[in-house]
């Protein structure tokens, strides 16, 4: 009896609290009808949950947060190799970064379709409340602009600040993915190994510079699948993680969801997880759009039928498209994410003045996709082996030890992308970084048992240094196409 009347009581007090808010903020008597339904039971639904849930168990609800005793545990001083090299990356991507963000607010589609200028002004650029701010992004501005405003304080530059923040989040990507294999393995050379990896592939050395959304949630999974790994009985960390992560992009929280499912497969936590993470973006989403009027909130259906224009209707293409669709994909999650090939350098194709940069290139009949020479072939042959023999040691573990673990979630989250960017995005690699990190840590996990081994250590060492020369020559090539326009 207890029970349904906290319920009943939460469900009051949160309907009431919703209809002000949204008569206040939303002028909610004045909205198509469907949607005055959508924010009552959105807003309504998130904070009955958290009502009742505080109500009947407190902040014990979350669990005890209580860390267990693990080897994996070092001091602070061990740190240093993994802050130093991502140090490394952050000025290798702020150099980078000053050269590739140039053209502001003309920067638009034509880096493998990055709204760069957009993006600065976003995070750190004046107008923001009358910037659109579209679904899939429910509450960014909350994640970048407290960042872009202090950095703004420091710099007086909004590029500079802009920049200084997205490579700031590719460095921390580096450090996050050699503090996760370095615990989970417990071997120094190792970590430094994979986290030159990440920080050296395609996808980050490109993004880690680039302004977009993009590396944000990369760092966001990361952190998201470190506190995995930390394994503490409060769910606290791990939703909080996992709300940034919905906030930042909403389809990536999915990756999250996998990870929480796949390492932690316990009814009661996951429910919690779920319900607990969507309750607080949804009420961060409307705070979000009452604040910044021009956001648009991600479950209304005038937001949904926006994001149309970026779906192919694959169901529609004729089969030659189909096919080539289905290619270009798999050669961008497989190849293009971790090795730079030759890139299309468009103009009069694409009937633009700044010239475009793409792995593609599309006309009557056919699509052509970026290849690789010199070094990238030699440097793409070691990667199929790579990923094929990190294949082969996931398949073997799988079988023998009939246990999912981390690796099995990165496996998951890389087929989820398969099947989104199916039919979602133009050019991939715009993507990379959502899936980038689950690739790197799939191919770590599944070459570990090698770990040890100093002629494997020599090798990938080597391997790492081809491959920055070869993304450096990849930057260069773009950077020289640009120069004329800067």
């Amino acid at each position: 009896m207890k029970t349904t009347i906290r319920f009943l009581a939460s469900l009051f007090f949160a309907s009431l609290l919703a209809f002000g808010f949204n008569l206040y903020f939303f002028d909610l008597l004045h909205q198509p009808l469907m949607d005055q339904a959508l924010l009552m039971f959105f807003f309504s639904a998130a904070l009955t949950y958290i009502f009742f849930s505080l109500s009947m168990e407190g902040l014990s609800v979350f669990g005890k947060d209580e860390e267990k005793s693990s080897p994996s545990v070092f001091p602070l001083r061990g740190h240093i190799p993994g802050i130093l090299l991502a140090l490394a990356f952050f000025v290798l991507y702020f150099y980078f970064g000053l050269q590739l963000n140039r053209l502001s607010a003309a920067q638009v589609d034509n880096l493998f379709e990055a709204d760069v200028g957009s993006w600065i002004r976003r995070i750190s650029g004046p107008g923001e409340r009358d910037f659109v701010m579209r679904g899939p992004h429910p509450f960014a501005y909350f994640v970048f602009r407290p960042f872009g405003w202090l950095l703004n304080l420091i710099t007086k530059d909004p590029t500079i600040s802009a920049i200084l923040l997205n490579t700031f989040a590719g460095g921390m990507c580096v450090y996050l993915a050699w503090l996760l294999i370095k615990r989970h393995f417990n071997n120094d050379i190792y970590a430094l190994l994979v986290a030159g990896l990440l920080g050296l592939s395609t996808s980050h050395f490109f993004f880690g510079a680039v302004v977009e959304t993009y590396i944000f949630s990369a760092l966001s999974m990361l952190l998201f699948f470190l506190l995995l790994e930390a394994d503490r009985r409060s769910i606290l960390p791990l939703i909080l993680a996992g709300t940034l992560t919905f906030g930042i992009t909403i389809t990536n929280f999915i990756q999250d969801g996998i990870g929480f499912l796949v390492h932690r497969p316990r009814w009661r936590d996951i429910f919690r997880f779920f319900a607990w993470a969507i309750s607080l973006s949804v009420i961060l989403s409307i705070l979000h759009a009452a604040m910044y009027p021009s956001s648009k909130l991600f479950f209304l259906l005038s937001s949904t039928q926006n994001e149309e224009q970026f779906f192919n209707g694959i169901l529609e293409m004729p089969r030659w498209k189909v096919v080539a669709r289905i290619i270009f994909l798999l050669r961008t999650v497989f190849l293009y994410t971790a090795i730079a090939p030759e890139v299309y350098i468009l103009r009069e194709e694409v009937g633009s003045f700044i010239p475009e940069f793409r792995f593609f290139k599309l006309v009557p009949g056919t699509m052509s996709y970026s290849g690789y020479g010199g070094l990238g072939t030699v440097l793409v042959a070691i990667w199929v082996i790579m990923l094929a023999a990190a294949g082969l040691m996931f398949l073997w573990n799988l079988i023998r030890t009939r246990k999912a673990g981390l690796a099995f979630a990165f496996a998951l989250c890389i087929l989820f992308n398969l099947v989104l960017h199916i039919d979602y995005g133009q050019e991939l690699f715009l993507y990379s970084p959502d899936w980038a990190y689950a690739l790197i840590l799939f191919v770590a996990f599944g070459l570990a048992p090698f770990r040890e081994n100093r002629f494997f250590q020599v090798g990938m060492f080597v391997f790492l240094i081809v491959l920055a020369i070869n993304q450096w020559h990849f930057m260069d090539v773009i950077i020289q196409a640009l120069l004329p326009y800067m």
